[in-house]
C-alpha cells in the first residue's frame, strides 16, 4: 500500500508541476522523465493490492 501512495504521490507532482508535461498532453518533456517513468511503481502497487485482496477473500 506505501508503494502505492508514494507513486500517486510522484505522479501528483508530475501532473500539477509547470513545464513536466508537454502542453495539453501527458507527454512528459526532458524535465519531466525522471517522474514520468516511475508509472511502473503504480502498476507494482496495484497489482500487490489486488493480489492481497485475492488472498484475502
Amino acid at each position: 500500500m506505501a508503494l502505492t501512495v508514494f507513486t500517486v504521490g510522484t505522479l501528483g507532482l508530475y501532473l500539477r508541476t509547470p513545464g513536466m508535461r508537454q502542453e495539453g498532453s501527458l507527454r512528459p518533456t526532458e524535465q519531466g522523465i525522471a517522474l514520468a517513468k516511475d508509472i511502473w511503481l503504480l502498476g507494482i502497487g496495484v497489482s500487490l493490492i489486488a493480489e492481497g485482496v485475492k488472498d484475502h477473500r
